[in-house]
C-alpha cells in the first residue's frame, strides 16, 4: 500500500498537476490559432515540428506527471506490506568446536577447522532470539562465553572470528571429546527452552577420556532436555598431512610426530558414532563440508517451537522511483 510521509500536501500536487496540464493545453491551443493564420496546419506540419492535438494532450500529461513525481519525492513516498508469520520460540545452541591439530588438513576446503566456522558464521547470521554458547576443545575443552548469548555480531561472531591456525597449534595436543561434552551441558541455563549441542569434529581421539564421555551421559540423563548432534567432518576414506605454513600462507611443510614421521589424519566415524550413541545423540558425517549449513539448518528445525501466527509491518521508502519515473517523462518530452 502507498502513502506519504505528508499526506496532507497530496491533493496540493494533485491541483498543481491538473492546472499544468490545463494551462499547457490553453498554450498549445493559442500557439496552434496563431499559426493558422499564416495557412493551414496541414501544410504547416508537413515541413515543421508542430504537434497535433494529440500530441498535445500527451505532451501536457508527460508535463503534468512529471511535476507530480517530482513534488511527491518531497512529500516521501513510502509502499506499506503487511505480511504474517510464524512466531518462533528462542532455543539454546551451543556448538562445539574441534581445534585440534587434525582440523587444519585440507581434506575439506579451505581446512576442516574453517570450513566448519564458514558454515557457522553462514548459519549464525540468519537467527533470531536463539541464545549461542561456544566451546572449544582439543586436549582439553574451554567456554569461549560465560553465559549463552543473543549478541552474534558484536560477541558471539568476533570471538569466533578469533580462533584460527594459530589458535590450534596453541591449545593442549588431542581430542577430548568427553571434556567438551561436559563443559557444554554445564554451559545451559535452567530455563525451559529446547537445548541442543551441535558437535563439530573429525573425531580423531588422542586422549582416553571415555570416563568422561560416562559422565557426560550421565548428566544428560539426569537433564533429559537436551539433544546432543555429533557433525564429523573431514573425509573418512583418506588420511590427510597437516600443512605448516608461512605468515604469507605459503605451506612450508607438514607436521611431525616425535619419530619424524608426517602425521596422517583421517576421522574416526565409529568413535563418533559410538558417541552417539551412549549420549542418545544423532550422528551426521559431511566428508566435504558442503552440507554443514543444511545439516545445521536440519537440526534446529527438528527442535524449532511455533508459538503463534503475528503480523509485520515493512515500510519501505520508494522515492527513487517517482525521480526516476519523473525524469523519464520528461527525457520523452522533450525528444518528442
Amino acid at each position: 500500500m502507498l502513502f506519504f510521509s505528508q499526506q496532507q500536501y497530496l491533493v496540493y500536487i494533485l491541483s498543481g498537476a491538473v492546472l499544468i496540464f490545463l494551462v499547457y493545453l490553453y498554450s498549445t491551443g493559442r500557439k496552434r490559432m496563431w499559426l493558422s493564420r499564416f495557412g493551414g496546419l496541414d501544410i504547416l506540419q508537413s515541413f515543421s515540428r508542430i504537434p497535433n492535438t494529440t500530441q498535445n494532450i500527451m505532451k501536457g500529461l508527460m508535463v503534468s506527471i512529471s511535476f507530480c513525481g517530482l513534488c511527491m519525492v518531497l512529500i516521501g513516498p513510502k509502499w506499506q506490506t503487511i505480511e504474517e508469520y510464524q512466531e518462533m520460540e528462542g532455543m539454546e545452541i551451543v556448538f562445539v568446536l574441534d581445534v585440534s591439530l587434525s582440523m587444519l588438513a585440507e581434506d575439506v576446503n579451505p581446512n576442516r577447522l574453517q570450513r566448519a566456522k564458514i558454515e557457522m558464521e553462514s548459519l549464525i547470521k540468519g537467527l533470531e532470539n536463539d541464545y549461542l554458547g561456544l566451546v572449544v576443545f582439543a586436549g582439553r575443552a574451554f567456554s569461549m562465553l560465560p553465559y549463552l548469548t543473543t549478541d552474534y555480531d558484536s560477541i558471539y561472531l568476533r570471538i569466533l572470528r578469533m580462533i584460527n591456525e594459530n589458535y590450534s597449534r596453541f591449545v593442549p595436543y588431542g581430542t577430548n571429546v568427553g571434556n567438551a561434552l561436559l563443559l557444554a551441558i554445564e554451559s545451559f541455563s535452567e530455563e525451559e527452552r529446547e537445548k541442543v549441542i551441535i558437535f563439530l569434529t573429525d573425531g580423531e581421539e588422542q586422549l582416553s577420556v571415555r570416563s568422561q564421555v560416562a559422565e557426560a551421559v550421565k548428566m544428560l540423563m539426569e537433564r533429559k532436555d537436551i539433544s546432543v548432534y555429533l557433525i564429523g567432518i573431514g573425509d573418512p576414506l583418506k588420511a590427510s598431512p597437516i600443512p605448516k605454513k608461512d605468515k604469507n600462507g605459503h605451506v612450508t611443510g607438514f607436521e611431525i610426530d616425535f619419530e619424524d614421521n608426517t602425521i596422517m589424519t583421517k576421522p574416526d566415524p565409529e568413535l563418533l558414532q559410538e558417541i552417539a550413541d551412549v549420549t542418545g545423540g544423532t550422528y551426521i558425517h559431511d566428508a566435504t563440508g558442503d552440507e554443514l549449513k543444511s545439516i545445521f539448518e536440519g537440526v534446529i528445525a527438528d527442535h524449532r517451537k511455533v508459538l503463534g501466527t503475528k503480523t509485520r509491518n515493512t515500510v519501505k521508502d520508494v522515492s527513487q522511483y517517482f525521480l526516476g519515473g519523473a525524469l523519464l517523462l520528461l527525457v520523452i518530452f522533450l525528444l518528442l
